[in-house]
């Protein structure tokens, strides 16, 4: 009879350890599964959260295109009508012009890139003149005023 009871002892005790080890196994299992579903979604979010701020900023960037042809819309009415009703104005674009271009030029000039500019060299002095004899032709009418 004591080695039945040991036989049955050692019976339920190697089972309890069979079930022991079966539902460790089953958590290490389950545990696995769900570390992967996390780390799934956390990937999908991520792509989905990358995916809007793409959206977002091409959105955003097309706003701003239209907002500057709109201005730059409002300012060629602008300087349309007053190239209409003032006959200085002309010189006055031209002296805004030459000066957008030299900017340009400075701007192209000081960055660190190499460049290579084609431009006809007989424009740069009649630009420059130009430039003079509208600067002259202010401050000889303010001398005359």
């Amino acid at each position: 009879m004591a080695a039945d009871r040991r036989k049955r002892a050692a019976i339920l005790t190697s089972e309890g350890e069979r079930e022991s080890a079966v539902n460790s196994a089953k958590g290490k299992a389950e545990a696995q599964v769900l570390d992967a579903e996390a780390r799934q979604k956390a990937t999908i979010l991520e792509a989905e959260a990358q995916q809007k701020a793409i959206v977002l900023k091409a959105q955003a960037e097309r706003q701003s295109q239209v907002l500057k042809a709109q201005a730059t819309s409002e300012a060629l009415q602008i300087i349309g009508k007053t190239l209409q009703n003032d006959p200085n104005a002309r010189e006055a674009l031209q002296f805004l012009l030459a000066q957008n271009y030299l900017d340009m030029g400075l701007k192209i000039g000081s960055s660190d890139s190499s460049k290579v500019m084609f431009m006809d060299p007989r424009s740069i002095p009649a630009t420059l003149e130009g430039m003079r004899s509208i600067v002259g032709e202010g401050s000889s009418n303010e001398v005359k005023k």
